[in-house]
């Protein structure tokens, strides 16, 4: 379970391993999918990102969520999951569908003078 604050700045950061343990190396041409649902029957994504090879750092997939990606989101429970796609079409669940909650906060940003 992913828990959230809305409105704010959230890394998620993870490693893909090949079936024999060994890290998984982004191909050119393949990629990365995190998306999150209101419903995981849904077609439509409240947040999707998408990473290449380019964003991969020492082997380490960092999915960044801005402000603006929650913000006009509901409280509440919806769901995520992570898939990578790779060059051929084939498609592999990384991290499968779970909970995603939309938290509130008491405090939150004050306005810069």
């Amino acid at each position: 379970m992913i828990s959230i604050i809305r409105g704010t700045t959230n890394a998620f950061s993870l490693t893909i391993e090949d079936e024999n343990g060994e890290q998984y190396t982004l191909q050119d041409g393949e990629k990365i999918i995190f998306g999150v649902k209101e419903n995981a029957e849904n077609s439509d994504y409240n947040i999707v990102k998408t990473l290449t090879s380019a964003n991969i750092v020492d082997g380490i997939c960092t999915i960044k969520l801005t402000p603006t990606d929650t913000a006009k989101l509901s409280f509440g429970r919806y769901y995520f999951d992570i898939g990578l796609q790779t060059a051929d079409g084939d498609y592999y669940m990384i991290v499968p569908c779970d909970e995603f909650c939309v938290c509130k906060a008491v405090t939150a940003k004050e306005a810069t003078q």
